[in-house]
């Protein structure tokens, strides 16, 4: 497998990642709304709004990545 076979191969899985942390963050987000909704602000409630911003955060980061990985296509 050439160099730039195995470069397109590897930000496509990064999309594939990017793609999971999506569905993640989406179900995350309608179930914390559900239960602001209910005026359920327990532990359940705070642990979503949490891991809402981490999995922002780590959708961010792995999107610079993957874009950084794209512009060096460019040198191969």
């Amino acid at each position: 497998m050439s160099k730039i076979d195995k470069a397109k191969e590897y930000i496509n899985m990064l999309k594939v990642y990017m793609g999971i942390l999506i569905a993640l963050l989406i179900s995350d987000i309608s179930g914390t709304v559900k239960l602001f909704q209910n005026d359920d602000r327990g532990t359940a409630f705070w642990f979503g709004v949490g891991s809402i911003i981490l999995l922002s955060l780590a959708f961010v980061k792995l999107a610079k990545y993957a874009h950084k990985k794209i512009d060096e296509l460019e040198e191969l």
